[in-house]
């Protein structure tokens, strides 16, 4: 539970700042100032030397702490330099008399200093590979939306099989009631001939539609394609790369993201696209992103797992690009109804659980703002990470090494309680859409008290 309110979470490196610790119940209250005792530590190793004023890489003391005190509403404001770009842990012991010699209790609260190109950038969580009912998916838009803002999304796009138009309902209804979580458009494209299956998000129209609309004038534009890819394998029909690359171009010229997907899905007991289009995939690297962690099933683990490796493989022979994490799930809800039955589940008719792959992988982005714009920059210059989070199990991060440290960090200290203010609106909208009346207003309350927690929490609001 959120026991405390930590301001800001994130502060501005080599720096003096500010925070505060405020407990939101009795029973975490602080005992008096005099049976206090705050430590200071700086995690990577970077320590500030009050002597010369200067940070050093030497042995911790937990001495940064320039002042302190106890404020007669029971919160700590504490005053202290934050060397570096790092994890700073700060232990507040209790004691139950003031010779300090019998400990009670201690707790530990923990902050990150950043420099200042990462600083007032707003970490966002979203997936932009998800299906309704649209398309294969359980639910219709309209709900998988709430359920993403219930499970702590700043943005979603569904993209589903062959059709953009779910995603462009679902802005229709939900876009105008809210600001702070935002619905893009998106849709799994399925060019004509070609096995590769790639996300477009947020372009301003559908390629599925285009390619469809006009078969033949497709066909003629991949084939312009496939006269400039120099065929060095013989073995190979390189039709499915040239259409990619033409389906790459069509999706940024909309102003959207090009998302390669799922290249080791194993279908049907072989691969869903041979190795031979795979290679030329990466050497050729037309794509925007690569969705590194994508929706597998815990029995599916080597999918996800050969993903990782390529990436490391082609990242150590110079070959980076942005990798992203999706969920690419067809049902935020098992559900009897869905045709599974009660009896293989053991839930009633009146029960639901979050369904396989929901909110089990997405990705997190640092970005200036939460506008089309905003994201596709910030995952385009790789400060993003690709999240791996099955229920009951560790989450990973993957990304370069200074976003994902940081990231990993926010996974733990920052979206836990963001998840849970996102959670009231996301039930909001769901009795919304059970036909509630008179709850639009709650609705946008909620929206803007995310808002202000993302706010206060990070350094952009102080």
């Amino acid at each position: 539970m959120h026991y405390y309110d930590v301001t800001p979470l994130i502060v501005a490196a080599d720096e003096f700042s500010t925070v505060t610790i405020r407990p939101r119940y009795e029973h975490a209250k602080f005992p008096q100032a005099e049976l206090l005792e705050l430590r200071f530590f700086a995690q990577e190793g970077l320590n500030y030397d009050p002597e010369t004023e200067q940070s050093r890489w030497q042995p911790g003391k937990p001495d940064n702490i320039k002042d302190w005190k106890l404020l007669p509403d029971g919160s700590i404001v504490m005053q202290a330099f934050f060397p570096g770009e790092q994890e700073h842990v700060l232990q507040v012991r209790g004691y139950a008399e003031a010779d300090k010699k019998l400990q009670r209790s201690i707790r530990s609260f923990r902050f990150y200093s950043l420099q200042k190109d990462l600083l007032n950038l707003q970490p966002l969580k979203g997936d932009f590979h998800i299906h309704s009912s649209g398309s294969d998916g359980a639910q219709d838009a309209l709900y998988v939306a709430a359920r993403y803002r219930e499970a702590g999304f700043d943005f979603c796009a569904i993209s589903d099989h062959r059709n953009y138009e779910p995603s462009l309902r679902a802005i229709d209804y939900w876009q105008k009631h809210f600001e702070d979580f935002r619905l893009y458009p998106g849709e799994e494209v399925h060019s004509t001939g070609n096995p590769v299956h790639i996300i477009n998000f947020a372009s301003s129209f559908s390629v599925n539609k285009k390619c469809f609309d006009d078969e033949a004038k497709y066909r003629q534009e991949v084939a312009a394609y496939l006269e400039n890819i120099e065929q060095t394998d013989t073995r190979l029909d390189y039709f499915p790369v040239a259409a990619s690359e033409w389906v790459f171009d069509q999706i940024r010229a909309g102003g959207g993201l090009a998302v390669f997907c799922h290249p080791y899905w194993y279908y049907q007991f072989k691969s869903a696209i041979n190795e031979g289009i795979i290679d030329a995939m990466f050497q050729r690297r037309r794509f925007d992103a690569f969705e590194l962690i994508g929706g597998f099933h815990r029995h599916q683990y080597r999918s996800n797992n050969l993903q990782i490796v390529r990436w490391c493989e082609e990242s150590a022979k110079g070959n980076r690009f942005p990798v992203v994490g999706v969920s690419d799930s067809h049902g935020t809800d098992t559900y009897p109804l869905s045709g599974s039955g009660d009896f293989a589940h053991g839930i009633s008719y009146s029960e639901t659980r979050d369904g396989n792959l929901f909110n089990w992988y997405y990705t997190v982005v640092l970005a200036k703002e939460n506008s089309r714009e905003g994201i596709i920059e910030a995952i385009k210059s790789q400060r993003c990470a690709a999240i791996e989070a099955p229920p009951n199990e560790r989450a990973h991060a993957y990304g370069d090494l200074r976003i994902t440290r940081y990231i990993s960090f926010l996974l733990r200290e920052y979206f836990p309680p963001h998840q849970r203010y996102c959670q009231t609106q996301g039930a909001l909208m769901l009795r919304h859409l059970a036909g509630e009346n008179n709850l639009l207003q709650s609705i946008r309350e909620m929206d803007a008290a995310v808002a202000k927690f993302r706010k206060t929490s990070l350094h952009f609001g102080h």
